[in-house]
């Protein structure tokens, strides 16, 4: 094998890894965000719930309850607009068939 055969094989392997890389960093903020939403929603619920009969309280609650409910929506919005395939720049769903490749131009993205 020529040595610019192994140099083209071994750029291609050091992106390969960066896009992975890049992929697994945008879905870890994304599922941060998400859970972060669902724990305030869950946290002002709860709080809501239990809450003495002081209205002071409840009000606090039902606000940490409506900051989930942005948190979650805005980490929906962030979703759409940075899980998205490195090399074409498409939308990566959740649920495509084959997790381990963009559909839309096969680059491995696991």
């Amino acid at each position: 094998m020529k040595p610019e055969e192994q140099k083209g094989r071994a750029e291609g392997s050091h992106k390969q890894t960066q896009v992975i890389a890049i992929v697994r960093l945008r879905y870890r903020v994304c599922a941060y965000l998400f859970n972060l939403g669902w724990l305030a929603i869950l946290a002002g619920f709860t709080g809501v719930l239990y809450a003495d009969s002081v209205q002071q309280h409840q009000i606090i609650f039902t606000m940490i309850t409506v900051a989930g409910f942005g948190i979650f929506a805005s980490a929906f919005a962030v979703t759409l607009a940075i899980y998205r395939c490195p090399v074409c720049d498409r939308f990566i769903s959740r649920f495509r068939p084959k997790k381990e490749l963009c559909e839309h131009c096969g680059v491995k993205i696991r």
